[in-house]
């Protein structure tokens, strides 16, 4: 069984600026210290980035007591597909099951639902570190009846303040849509509907970068106290 769902976030550089204060410290220990201004100017904005992305996903009906005679839905998942971001994606599919005759009507009353991802690889490597998966929940509403009628849609539980993002990797991924799903009766495409829904990256600054600007620092003001100290003498 999936287990709870969670949602990783990704809250800025504030770890990898730390870092470059505490280096900077011991660079240039008996000299002022650099501005928090200067030192973020180093780091620059995360870079939307084009990683090629293998992933698959799975998916679970939690609570089936809020379904009416019995569950029509299965959730067909995604094994081990491709993308380079920025892209839409497919993340699986909902499968509406033949009713074998019985053309009786299936509720689903906030029935809720989990989808959960899973990073393989990343550029043809392992990603380390790896954040996934990530688990995204919904509700379904409507009712299938019989093999030729449905008005249940999918839901997803989708806070624009806090979208579904993990680290992979040297790469930020997020979800950043995930469209409601109208899911088809049996008599339209065997019943299968996809889940469509859009992923992006974005590169994780090089710390180096904050290191070469303290060097320097650290070189520049050292040579500004012995030229201080030459015309002091």
């Amino acid at each position: 069984m999936i287990q709870e769902g969670r949602m990783h976030t990704i809250h800025g550089w504030a770890g990898l600026r730390l870092a470059g204060m505490a280096l900077a410290f011991g660079l240039v220990a008996s000299a002022p210290f650099a501005s928090a201004a200067d030192i973020d100017s180093t780091v620059s904005d995360p870079v939307p980035a084009s990683p090629l992305i293998r992933f698959s996903t799975s998916g679970t009906f939690n609570d089936t007591s809020t379904i009416s005679n019995g569950n029509l839905l299965n959730f067909n998942g995604i094994i081990q597909q491709t993308v380079r971001t920025p892209s839409n994606v497919s993340l699986g599919e909902f499968q509406v099951l033949p009713d074998l005759g019985a053309n009786v009507s299936t509720v689903y009353d906030n029935t809720p639902f989990q989808l959960a991802l899973t990073v393989g690889e990343v550029n043809g490597e392992t990603p380390v570190p790896n954040q996934t998966p990530i688990f995204i929940n919904g509700v379904l509403n409507g009712t299938i009846t019989g093999e030729t009628q449905s008005n249940v849609t999918a839901t997803f539980n989708l806070d624009p303040e806090n979208l579904p993002t993990f680290q992979i990797g040297n790469f930020i991924a997020t979800i950043t849509k995930l469209d409601p799903v109208d899911i088809a009766p049996f008599t339209t495409n065997g019943g299968r509907t996809s889940i469509q829904g859009r992923i992006e990256a974005v590169q994780i600054p090089e710390p180096a970068s904050i290191a070469v600007f303290l060097v320097a620092l650290a070189g520049g003001l050292g040579m500004r106290r012995r030229a201080l100290a030459r015309k002091g003498a």
